[in-house]
């Protein structure tokens, strides 16, 4: 005799009154059923399993990048120290010249001021008889001034040479300042999100911000921080309305999100130029100003940029 399979049934009633339903089961469905459910579990965590591992995989490449900005910037922050402390330098040699010509004009006026007078003897009846000149008691004064002079008027070429090479670095330096972004962009605002890593406001996870964003009203107008070319002037997917100036083979400046722009391509713009008014488009969630310095191809943090002469003049 044949052994009969073994069936379990499934029976279903929803109340007393409706007819009971019955569903058989046998054990090959039941162990095909606990295979697809394995096979199932075991495909999820090994999907979140890749997640996570892709997850940390872009993290420590995130970090990396981080590292590498932060070692860019340390290098721009004493690449500005060392251009203020020129600047500061230039200006002590400038002040060291002006204050010697200073002294040399007191001088002048000093002996010019001097009146030389001569004395004729009185006392015509001297028997002995007498001659010649009384000087002023102030002879002697009147000799070392006039050696200082004398001393004065030979190094004064020298000087005046030394003054006139200051004066020319100090213009080649503000030739080469203006092409360097080293003014705010816009005259007012606030600082909403600093340069570097920070919690994205749309997707809420880590990533990394290339510029400092600036919070102000509508239109607020926005700036040309350094002599440029402009690049490009219009709309980006991510940026809005955004302009981007080439200032020289060394910096490079970005203005995005803008609700105007007043300038466009091929326009040569000096520092201080109103360029456009501030908005809200693009990948924005209010209205600022989400400003770049691209530095050799790099963004670098453009706070110390922004705040130069303040350290200048507190230096």
């Amino acid at each position: 005799m044949f052994r009969q399979k073994k069936k379990w049934n499934v029976i279903y009633f929803s109340s007393p009154k409706q007819s009971v339903r019955q569903f058989p089961l046998t054990r090959r469905f039941i162990i095909l059923s606990f295979i697809c459910l394995f096979a199932t579990v075991a495909s999820i965590a090994g999907y979140i399993n890749s997640s996570f591992e892709e997850r940390e995989l872009k993290q420590l490449q995130l970090y990396k990048e981080i590292e590498l900005k932060e070692k860019e910037v340390e290098k721009a922050n004493i690449e500005i120290q060392q251009a203020s402390q020129e600047n500061q330098t230039l200006q002590e040699e400038i002040l060291n010249v002006q204050q010697t010509i200073e002294e040399f004009k007191e001088f002048e006026k000093h002996l010019n001021d001097l009146e030389l007078e001569l004395e004729v003897p009185s006392d015509l009846n001297n028997s002995e008889g007498s001659g010649g000149l009384a000087f002023p008691h102030a002879y002697d004064e009147v000799q070392d001034i006039s050696t200082q002079l004398l001393q004065m008027q030979e190094e004064l070429p020298e000087l005046i040479s030394a003054f006139e090479n200051s004066i020319n670095r100090l213009q080649e330096y503000e030739r080469e300042l203006r092409k360097i972004p080293t003014i705010m962009p816009t005259k007012e605002g606030r600082i909403s999100s600093n340069f570097g890593n920070r919690i994205d406001p749309f997707t809420r996870s880590s990533s990394f911000h290339s510029g400092i964003d600036i919070a102000a009203p509508l239109n607020t107008p926005i700036f040309a921080t350094a002599d440029g070319k402009v690049t490009q002037a219009g709309w980006d997917n991510n940026y809005g309305q955004r302009i981007v100036i080439r200032h020289s083979d060394t910096y490079e400046t970005l203005y995005a999100h803008l609700n105007r722009i007043d300038v466009k391509v091929g326009d040569w713009i000096e520092k201080g130029d109103q360029i456009g008014g501030m908005g809200t488009t693009g990948r924005s969630t209010g209205v600022h100003l989400h400003y770049e310095i691209i530095r050799n191809g790099d963004h670098v943090n453009p706070y110390p940029y922004m705040t130069f002469h303040e350290n200048a003049a507190t230096e």
